[in-house]
């Protein structure tokens, strides 16, 4: 067998070997954790029957916007091509945020019945507008179950009304992302 004759060659070949282990492992787990994303809920334009929305593309980003902490989640169903947009300020830690809320900034939930036609007005329901009724009856609740640096977990439930008053919902949501 032979040796190698300068020991500090025998000390960075074990060190680089290593190195090499560990970050082969740290790639192998960020990608694990991207599979891991995912976003189902059901839900239901007008009077239609509802159904299960199930996207594993989701993206979350947290970000400063006018001078608060905010979170962005959007994700589009490849299926169906609807889509659900949040838009939640003051996010600092987990817990409950209410849309459109009470502050200043409001907070933003939208659903979009085919993210295809997206110049069509009618196909964007937001917790905003007033329904046939004239009524404010748009609501959410987004429950932040888990927030770290790197990922985010919760609960989704949001009403909103198109400009024709229409009606559309998602009701036990639960979404996983990365930010």
């Amino acid at each position: 067998m032979k040796r190698f004759k300068n020991p500090l060659a025998y000390i960075t070949a074990i060190i680089f070997c290593i190195i090499s282990v560990l970050s082969f492992s740290n790639h192998l787990k960020d990608k694990e954790n991207l599979q891991k994303a995912y976003f189902t809920g059901d839900i239901r334009f007008n009077d239609s029957t509802a159904h299960k929305l199930t996207a594993y593309t989701v993206e979350a980003h947290l970000m400063q916007e006018k001078g608060q902490s905010t979170l962005s989640l959007s994700v589009v169903d490849d299926k169906t091509h609807e889509s659900v947009y949040v838009k939640l300020y003051d996010v600092l830690h987990k817990g409950t945020f209410f849309i459109p809320g009470d502050r200043e900034l409001k907070n933003v939930g939208n659903l979009i019945r085919d993210i295809n036609q997206y110049r069509d007005i009618r196909n964007f329901y937001q917790a905003t507008l007033p329904s046939t009724n004239g009524l404010q009856d748009g609501v959410g609740r987004v429950n932040i179950t888990k927030l770290t640096s790197k990922e985010i977990e919760g609960e989704l439930v949001l009403f909103g009304n198109n400009s024709e008053g229409k009606k559309a919902r998602i009701e036990s949501a639960k979404f996983r992302a990365r930010l």
